[in-house]
């Protein structure tokens, strides 16, 4: 068997148990919103958003950008990992101290009490996620992705149990902490032992340069996007309360489901195969076409859905006191489209080592992408939500033109397959979920039977349409795909 079919077998089999272990996950969120949505109030939700969001910057500092720096690797010492590991927990203790003093000042900005307690138990997570982080790295390099995906998956489900279980006795926003550290501690414990490896001490002989210098450019992305991804929670937590932000943040995270539990693990299953055939550019493009169409065009199906069959769904989902959301998660998913759309530029940078370019690029987007946020903040969080997406729906078609001139990525071919995808998949799903749900009064049979529909139409251009099949046939290619040596 060649390298290129070695490379495209391994690639199938970690996205197809990727996948599968993120279904798993998706089913587990679903269970917890229907679940903890009855429980909790939307002010519970609006000061756990918070919280999450002081946890999503404490995550990106701890992580560093170190693990996708050694899941690129080829080559790494016993000594470099070792020193790695300790630098990730370091970064993880510092960053729970961190949290924990600046627990008050931050209950005292968003006028807010309850958060100095919550943060104060959360900065726990930080430390375990620090001592976890190249435990994950080191299964994710050597392409264990069965694994990779155990360990993502089970402690999410001994979450919600935990989770479901305090909130039936306290009915308050502890349920929601305690997820997050039960969830946390489950990882660490699971992934040290899927490793199979034990770091020893920090010494002179690991160095580990290289990879800081790749993740700090890495990082300095990350960290632009972050404040890109939760300018929104602060601005609506600060100015509106956190009910209103807790509205805003179940929408927002019935938006992220796909994207963190698809989009994010692929980029852990995609980029060691993309950098291992960066240096071949008929097979890289091949990796990037299936990749846009597995990913990207995927996931905007099922946004196109969640769009025209919003009422029912979240009905279902969340129950009837959220009725408020329906028209703030359709303005949201239309940027989640173009956010799916545009993880193939985030995987070319990575593949090529470009994350310099990546920052420089991201210091002229990001802001726009604020300012388009910024601007529906008199209007609510509606306002917020089509600010949103109008600001990544700009950032899509910059970004492929920036990435296509500093990766070599074929950016104009990419765009016109995007665009192709949108015809053939993307706007008639929307279209029969939205007319279906028009004609059908109960929620259950909505929304299962539009997707049956829809789920049908997809197979249907997918197996006779031509430019379906050409599509589809890509992804197939990828396995028996022979580049030149």
């Amino acid at each position: 068997m060649t390298n290129g079919e070695s490379y495209g077998r391994r690639a199938l089999g970690g996205a197809s148990v990727t996948l599968a272990g993120q279904g798993v996950r998706l089913a587990v969120l679903l269970v917890t919103n229907v679940v903890l949505s009855r429980l909790l109030s939307p002010t519970d939700f609006g000061l756990m958003a918070l919280v999450l969001t002081v946890v999503a910057l404490g995550d990106l500092i701890r992580d560093f950008g170190l693990s996708i720096s050694v899941a690129r690797a080829v080559d790494i010492s016993r000594d470099q990992k070792a020193n790695l590991f300790w630098v990730n927990t370091a970064l993880g203790g510092l960053i729970a101290v961190a949290v924990a003093l600046a627990a008050p000042v931050l209950a005292h900005l968003f006028s807010q009490p309850p958060l100095r307690p919550m943060l104060q138990v959360t900065s726990i997570y930080f430390l375990l996620a620090g001592i976890s982080t190249q435990f994950r790295a080191e299964i994710n390099r050597r392409l264990e992705f069965t694994r990779l995906a155990i360990v993502d998956t089970a402690p999410s489900i001994l979450g919600l149990g935990v989770a479901i279980a305090i909130a039936v006795w306290t009915g308050n926003y502890w349920a929601l902490v305690a997820q997050q550290i039960a969830t946390g501690a489950t990882m660490l414990l699971m992934a040290a032992v899927m490793a199979s490896w034990r770091p020893g001490l920090p010494n002179r002989k690991g160095d580990i340069r290289e990879f800081v210098r790749y993740a700090a450019g890495l990082l300095g992305t990350q960290g632009i996007a972050y404040f890109t991804r939760n300018v929104d929670n602060i601005a609506l937590g600060y100015f509106a309360g956190p009910a209103a932000l807790g509205v805003y943040s179940r929408a927002y995270q019935l938006l992220m489901v796909p994207l963190n539990q698809i989009s994010a693990p692929l980029t852990r299953v995609v980029v060691p195969i993309l950098t291992r055939t960066a240096s071949q550019p008929d097979r890289y493009e091949n990796y990037m076409r299936a990749g846009q169409l597995g990913g990207g065009i995927f996931l905007s199906i099922l946004y196109a859905f969640g769009i025209g069959a919003a009422a029912p769904l979240i009905q279902l989902v969340f129950g009837a006191q959220w009725g408020s959301m329906v028209p703030i998660f359709q303005a949201l998913a239309v940027g989640g489209i173009f956010r799916a759309l545009n993880q193939v530029t985030f995987w070319a940078y990575l593949a090529t080592g470009k994350t310099t370019e990546q920052f420089r690029f991201y210091l002229i987007s990001q802001p726009l992408i604020v300012i388009a946020i910024i601007a529906g903040v008199p209007f609510g969080a509606f306002g917020v939500a089509v600010g949103h997406s109008v600001g990544y729906a700009v950032n899509w078609l910059i970004s492929m033109w920036w990435c296509g001139r500093k990766t070599g990525l074929r950016a104009g071919h990419l765009v016109l397959n995007a665009t192709a995808g949108a015809a053939l998949f993307v706007v008639p799903v929307w279209a029969i979920a939205a007319v279906g749900v028009q004609f059908i009064a109960n929620d259950v049979v909505a929304v299962l039977s539009t997707f049956v529909l829809a789920a049908g139409w997809c197979a249907l251009v997918a197996t006779v349409v031509p430019p379906g099949k050409r599509m589809v046939a890509s992804v197939r290619g990828v396995i028996r795909f022979r580049g030149k040596r």
